[in-house]
């Protein structure tokens, strides 16, 4: 149905769903063709089965020398497969690993769902406002010099520009790594440069669920992989956690629409306690295209590019597009929670920037190429005018931050306190103080691309 090989993720999901999302399932994708797929498939079984049950009785036992023969054999063709890559296609060795994957990930994910409120001390939520709602949006392998909203020739972000003067928009943040693990890691823990091994301390999930929140992931990433595993595990802190896509991000063709109805449903839901809701985006990661409707052609001018081919003119078109189709998105969030009669807040921002032929004729993301396009990224918050009386922000737009204390930053907007939050380390804060941000192990960001800058004005 949907041109995806079975893995790890396809297992979480089915393992992890209920009779109702069943149910929803079968009626939206299953038709007449499947059911008689189903049926003929299952009958065929039994007819193999039932023919074949004779013919298992009557084996002869195999001698040594034919089981060895037929062991070197079997291991052969497996060393074929799996160094001709062929072994990917196979079924069995899929589910296989799958399974295996699933199990070892599974035991490590335990500790997130048996401790949802991690060990943090003196937690106080300091509002009387217990309806609140509070969206953090995480896009993907957005660079904030491709957004309107940051002064880019194209019109990129048009809805959001539309309403900038409800917007605090940040033109100095960063992200700590050009990967969305070391970065988000960091980025919703009390993990940062001075103390990575933090990751494993709290997250701001099991913050918010300490201060009495209802705690929210809707995520268009899957849940299991290379890529996805760490970050899954802060996820599943949450009160309710929901992936809609189980393919490795290269390969995702769901777009982040689906993600709106379920917001729509965690809106509705009037527990009476405050809530904090992450949305997951799939944004504008590679492969450009699979990220916005085939109907979207807003682009197909050639581009201002450092280095110019045709094959860079059509990946920064489809790019671009991509970002105007997250400006959709974060748009249509933002118009939701406005709906709602409450303190709220919506924060986007983007695990990590993305070089597109500005530096290097290259467009991704890779630490050991990095550029200044893979750190810097977008940092836009939306407040309710029912949150703005409360005073409990400052805004200096000229504030460099990294997001590796995102996790401050986030508390502060929460109105949580906790002997860990530290509010020095909030970009909101008035006690917030400067830091450097070191990169790349013990670079200083503003130094590295500062002098690169220069130089390469100088050649100018």
């Amino acid at each position: 149905m949907f041109h995806v090989f079975f893995n790890a993720s396809s297992l979480y999901v089915i393992l992890d769903t209920n009779s109702s999302e069943v149910s929803e399932f079968f009626s939206f994708y299953v038709g007449f063709i499947e059911v008689l797929f189903m049926v003929l498939f299952f009958f065929l079984t039994l007819f193999f089965l039932k023919r074949n049950k004779k013919s298992y009785k009557e084996l002869i036992p195999l001698s040594s020398k034919k089981i060895a023969v037929y062991m070197l054999s079997l291991f052969g063709v497996l060393v074929y497969l799996k160094l001709s890559k062929q072994i990917i296609y196979n079924l069995p060795y899929l589910v296989a690993k799958s399974v295996y994957e699933y199990t070892q990930i599974s035991k490590s994910f335990d500790i997130y769902v048996e401790n949802k409120e991690g060990n943090f001390t003196n937690v106080q939520f300091q509002s009387d406002q217990h309806n609140s709602v509070f969206v953090l949006i995480l896009g993907e392998s957005t660079v904030r010099t491709h957004m309107g909203l940051y002064g880019y020739e194209r019109q990129t972000t048009p809805l959001l520009k539309s309403i900038s003067d409800q917007l605090w928009i940040y033109p100095d943040v960063i992200s700590p790594h050009t990967q969305t693990v070391e970065s988000v890691t960091k980025m919703l823990t009390l993990g940062n440069y001075e103390a990575p091994e933090k990751i494993e301390s709290g997250s701001i999930v099991q913050l918010a669920n300490a201060a009495g929140f209802d705690t929210f992931w809707l995520s268009n990433q899957r849940p299991v992989g290379m890529y996805e595993s760490l970050v899954t595990k802060i996820a599943l802190s949450a009160s309710m956690t929901k992936f809609l896509t189980v393919a490795p991000v290269n390969t995702n063709l769901v777009l982040d629409q689906v993600l709106l109805p379920e917001l729509d449903k965690v809106l509705k839901n009037n527990s009476g306690k405050p809530k904090f809701i992450v949305i997951h985006l799939m944004g504008t990661h590679f492969d450009y295209q699979n990220r916005y409707p085939d109907s979207l052609k807003a682009f197909s001018n050639v581009p201002k590019l450092n280095y110019d081919s045709k094959e860079n003119h059509n990946n920064v078109n489809a790019y671009d597009q991509a970002v105007l189709y997250t400006d959709y998105i974060v748009t249509d969030v933002i118009n939701k929670v406005k709906t709602v009669s409450t303190q709220s807040t919506v924060l986007y921002l983007s695990d990590h920037g993305e070089e597109l032929y500005t530096d290097k004729n290259m467009a991704g993301h890779n630490e050991s190429i990095a550029t200044k396009s893979m750190y810097d990224i977008p940092f836009v918050l939306w407040q309710s005018d029912q949150y703005k009386k409360s005073k409990s922000l400052i805004f200096d737009a000229q504030r460099p931050y990294m997001t590796d204390d995102l996790f401050h930053s986030l508390a502060q907007l929460l109105k949580i306190k906790a002997t860990e939050v530290k509010t020095k380390r909030s970009i909101f804060s008035h006690n917030f103080q400067n830091r450097q941000r070191i990169i790349l192990g013990n670079e200083d960001y503003d130094v590295k691309f500062d002098s690169i800058d220069n130089q390469n004005s100088s050649l100018k």
